[in-house]
């Protein structure tokens, strides 16, 4: 499909169709001429951004190229194209996210505790270059050709440095996606450590084993009340009953106050 200037973008990659767009840019299959293997570039739409949204999307950028781990989706290069519209590129990845594996029903206790090991994994190395990943969800979370141990986890456009780190957002505004958030990220709080990646993961878990998140509600704010005041619903698998310490270690990740989580991922993995 060519690019904006008619060739390779970055004289690298040649952009071959396109597979998804929002607000902020346009994500293309392409290929990275450089190796023929195939890529996901993600390409801003710069003149229609605000400069905090471009410092957020090279922020991305930056910290994905630290995390070289084979539980997060394998970053590639970035910089600025031609015109001066930012690109990331990163590996193309064949199979579905979370999302849609769990809107076909529950996973299997089999299924969840791989995942469960894998994404541990993936957030501990993350976590030990100060990294926070702040948006884990079930979209977030990809299955590389549908296999719960291939999973890898994407898109750090929210991500921060746990500590010393610039912050784009104003204390007092909610960034992240309300069904999975940790209490203190509904509050608005700007210094969250990977005790809240812990606490969406434990939301994510229960709805691979339920179908659902523990804090449902009719609107945003039903979710939040409940996230910051209201116990998780009850652990109920279709496939039949879970095992009390699995169902222990998810209430504590889901603690209300950050301190009462597990604060690393070892002591998860250990008590999996």
């Amino acid at each position: 499909i060519g690019t904006p200037a008619g060739g390779p973008l970055a004289g690298r990659f040649e952009l071959l169709d396109e597979v998804g767009s929002g607000g902020m840019g346009t994500v293309y299959r392409a290929r990275d001429l450089a190796t023929s293997a195939y890529v996901a570039v993600k390409l801003l739409i710069a003149q229609r951004l605000l400069p905090s949204e471009i410092d957020r999307f090279q922020r991305e950028a930056r910290l994905l190229a630290e995390l070289r781990h084979p539980g997060i989706v394998g970053y590639v290069a970035h910089g600025l194209t031609a015109e001066g519209r930012p690109y990331l590129a990163m590996e193309w990845l064949q199979g579905e996210d979370l999302a849609h594996r769990v809107a076909r029903g529950p996973l299997t206790l089999e299924e969840t505790l791989t995942l469960f090991r894998h994404v541990v994994g993936a957030l501990e190395f993350a976590h030990r270059a100060g990294i926070v990943h702040r948006d884990l969800k079930p979209s977030n979370l990809f299955l590389r050709g549908g296999q719960v141990e291939q999973v890898a986890v994407l898109d750090f456009g929210l991500a921060r440095r746990a500590k010393n780190s610039l912050h784009v957002t104003r204390t007092g505004v909610v960034m992240g996606t309300p069904q999975y958030m940790a209490p203190e990220q509904a509050r608005g709080e700007r210094d969250l450590d990977g005790t809240a990646d812990f606490f969406s993961l434990a939301c994510v878990i229960h709805e691979c084993l339920t179908g659902e998140p523990p804090f449902v509600g009719e609107h945003i704010a039903a979710v939040l009340g409940k996230i910051l005041f209201a116990p998780p619903a009850p652990l109920i698998s279709p496939y039949g009953s879970v095992p009390a310490a699995l169902s222990d270690l998810l209430l504590s990740m889901l603690a209300k106050a950050a301190r009462e989580r597990p604060q690393n991922g070892v002591q998860i993995l250990a008590r999996l």
